[in-house]
Formats: structure tokens, sequence, C-alpha cells
């Protein structure tokens, strides 16, 4: 079976943190920003220094050709903000106390877009969430491009259909948004089917979405905020996805 063909765990050696910070920047930065440059061709941000690298490798060829990144609040220093929070304020959700796990650098080398790749990550990371005991998985996820209008649809879908509770007190930190349409105004299911792969999985997932967005210039995206709330999420289909 393909997902026999993987192996999904945490990078243990520099070599292996080294070919995620490399595939992060062939296979996502240079997507997102044909201009975009890094030292040695490696994609490292000071919040690695805090971080887990999860590594998908392809067994018959012993490369990694997925990753994600994964910070825990038990992790980051008491004087860093999420990386989130450099877009979104989360104020109110890291005030109920409970424990967070933030995700981000979710990357899959393209010639395996189209493979499990995407969904083992995901299984391993679940699974690491549930016997660790983290109440909420948040992280950013992104539209291609810089052009809100583009989206409109698709961001008046996730709000209507998936929003965040408005007692959480996620907002933008950017003021211009676009104005959201009425659900007469699209056909949702087509809608759904538009939406990028990462955010149609956190979607089955039972994840919620922030009803505004943020536009990161410097990578290149329309970013909206995702919470997964482990005791409120699709429990029939992470069940599902725990059996791949």
């Amino acid at each position: 079976m393909e997902k026999e063909r993987f192996t999904v765990r945490f990078a243990v050696t520099d070599e292996e943190k080294n070919a995620a910070y490399a595939l992060r920047f062939n296979d996502m930065l240079l997507e997102y920003r044909q201009d975009a440059s890094a030292q040695n061709g490696l994609d490292i941000t000071e919040y690695d220094a805090y971080a887990r690298q999860i590594i998908c490798i392809d067994n018959e060829t012993n490369e990694v050709v997925g990753c994600y990144r994964i910070i825990t609040s038990d992790d980051l220093p008491a004087d860093k903000a999420f990386i989130s929070e450099e877009e979104f304020t989360l104020d109110t959700l890291k005030k109920t106390g409970e424990r967070i796990a933030e995700l981000s650098r979710a990357v899959v080398k393209k010639e395996y877009r189209n493979s499990v790749v995407l969904m083992l990550l995901l299984r391993f990371i679940v699974k690491y969430i549930r016997e660790q005991n983290y109440r909420f998985i948040i992280g950013d996820a992104s539209f291609f491009g810089t052009d809100k209008k583009e989206y409109v649809k698709e961001l008046s879908y996730l709000a209507e259909f998936s929003g965040i509770d408005p007692a959480y007190g996620v907002k933008s930190l950017e003021k211009e948004q676009v104005e959201l349409l009425p659900v007469a105004a699209y056909e949702p299911k087509e809608v759904k089917h538009s939406l990028p792969a990462l955010i149609r999985a956190y979607y089955s997932f039972g994840a919620k979405f922030s009803c505004e967005s943020f536009t990161d210039w410097e990578f290149g995206s329309v970013d909206v905020f995702v919470l997964l709330d482990t005791q409120n999420y699709n429990v029939s289909y992470i069940n599902r996805v725990l059996r791949l």
C-alpha cells in the first residue's frame, strides 16, 4: 500500500532538520515568492529554536518529502508570542489557560502532492496531540497571492460554515478587510472544492477559521487563522484519518 512507502516521525539529526529546512525553502518559499532568499538554501527562522520538525520520509529514496513545524505552549518561552500573533490577536484564547500546539511550515514536495503524504503528516500530529493532551491546535493557513478580493467567496464560505466562536476574540491585525458575501451569492459546494488542499483538510477535521484575514506581503499570501479544538472536532473523520 502507498502509506507503507512512507515513514513519519520527528527529525532527530541535524541532517534531517536541514532536509526539512531545504524542503521549506524550495517547495514553499520559492513557490510564493520567486525572489525569496535564504542562507545556504535553508528556510530557518528564530522559532525553529523552540520547535520540533515533523518529517515524512519516502522509504524508497530516503528523501524527506513532507514536513511540519510544531511549537507548543510548553516549549515556547514565556516572553515569546506565537507565530500567529504576528497577524492575529490571540489574547483571549491564551487566557483560557489551555495547552496549545501551533503548527506552521506545512510543506509537501510538489511531486508528492497527490499522494497520502499530507494526511500521514496530519495523522501523526493528531496522535501526538491526543497523547500529550493539548486542547487547541492553532496556526495560519494561506491562499496564494495578496489579492483578498480574489478569495472573497472562499473567505465568506469559511466564515459562514466554520467561523471561530466570537467569544475567543480572534481578530486580524490588518484593518483592511473584504466585505463577506451572503450564501446566496455563491455555490457552497463549488467554493468548498476550490479551497486549498490544506484548508480543506483542516475543515474536514472540524477546524474553525477566522472571519477576518491578513495579507502577508512579505510571504505573498492571504492568511486565515485556524483553530482546532480537540474537545469539539469531527470525531468520525479524525478516527478515519487515524486508521490510515
